[in-house]
């Protein structure tokens, strides 16, 4: 898989030399190259050198790209469906969103709360009828690489957390909290990377390559994930009645898959591929001891035959479930390290 990843068509576009008066020559420009710089008639070209190639780059000096503005209609429609529309904007690069609203909307704080979620996004204009908000980050100024460490260190806070949860001493609300940082920092990484896929410049400004873009996406993506995970297990587990063996069993397969998730990081961070296969290889071994843990409870609560005990199996279901899905997001996670050289 490594080495087909690896292999890419490579299209030369030959192009004819052309004499220019007494001591030049021209060679067209390709049309698609242009219109994806943004360049037009006069902009400057960069030429260098190196004795038996030519490279050419779009012009030094970056050109601010025309802002653009959405309008959303939050008229007969529900909050989600505002939410999707909201988020959609911003991860699509729109600089300025105005929502325009009934007047005397209830709806309004909760609207705002979406909007305060949107790294950059702030809002500049209220009225009874419009809500304007602008974006004020410039996404050249955004690392990549900074946005993936403070999620990495704001979810492995959230694992331990959770973790403690199934010791007796959950806190929660700071963790549903943390969560929302994760989800912020998540549509901001993909605001940054959207553009940079479209645009070389700011790929260039930021010096990643299309499949560093690609890999960092997926990322992303995977730390989410495992952040909301982590939320909805410390849920299940502060709200049910689980017996101390049970909890234990619980806390001991979390922490080996903590420190997975850790592992995995680790290289992430540093392209170790071999840590990546031992994963890979033990991915089924953290899934297993999931199992055995509902197994288990599930034999307890038929000997038994009592409804807290159903009621607890809901409980123990749901915590394995996200226990598994936080496996499998690390063994994805995993995955992308391997194609990394």
């Amino acid at each position: 898989m490594h080495n087909l990843l690896k292999q890419r068509v490579v299209i030369i576009d030959v192009r004819k030399l052309i004499s220019f008066g007494k001591g030049s020559y021209i060679v067209s420009m390709p049309k698609g190259w242009v219109e994806k710089n943004n360049l037009k008639k006069g902009d400057l070209i960069s030429v260098s050198d190196d004795g038996v190639e030519l490279v050419l780059s779009a012009g030094q000096q970056e050109k601010k790209p025309d802002s653009k503005e959405a309008s959303i209609d939050a008229k007969g429609k529900s909050l989600g469906i505002l939410k999707s529309e909201i988020v959609s904007s911003y991860l699509n690069g729109y600089d300025t969103i105005t929502i325009l609203l009934e007047s005397g909307s209830k709806e309004v704080p909760r609207i705002k709360e979406i909007i305060r979620n949107l790294s950059g996004l702030e809002i500049m204009e209220q009225t009874s009828t419009r809500i304007t908000a602008k974006n004020l980050i410039n996404v050249n100024d955004i690392s990549i690489a900074n946005i993936i460490r403070r999620m990495d260190i704001i979810t492995r806070a959230m694992m331990e957390d959770c973790i403690l949860c199934c010791r007796g001493e959950c806190n929660y609300d700071s963790i549903v909290n943390r969560d929302t940082d994760v989800n912020r920092l998540f549509f901001l990484g993909y605001r940054v990377i959207k553009n940079a896929m479209k645009n070389p410049r700011i790929a260039k400004s930021l010096g990643l390559n299309v499949w560093q873009l690609h890999n960092d996406s997926h990322i992303i993506l995977r730390l989410e994930k495992i952040a909301d995970r982590q939320k909805r297990i410390a849920r299940y587990v502060c709200t049910s009645s689980l017996d101390r063996a049970t909890l234990a069993q619980l806390d001991r397969v979390h922490t080996d898959i903590s420190e997975s998730y850790n592992e995995v990081m680790k290289a992430y961070y540093t392209n170790d591929r071999q840590v990546s296969f031992l994963i890979e290889d033990s991915h089924k071994d953290r899934t297993s001891a999931c199992d055995r843990i509902l197994e288990e409870y599930s034999h307890e609560c038929g000997s038994r035959k009592r409804k807290p005990e159903y009621t607890g199996l809901v409980a123990v279901a749901k915590i394995v479930e996200n226990l598994k899905a936080t496996a499998a997001e690390i063994r994805l996670a995993a995955r992308m390290v391997m194609c990394c050289e």
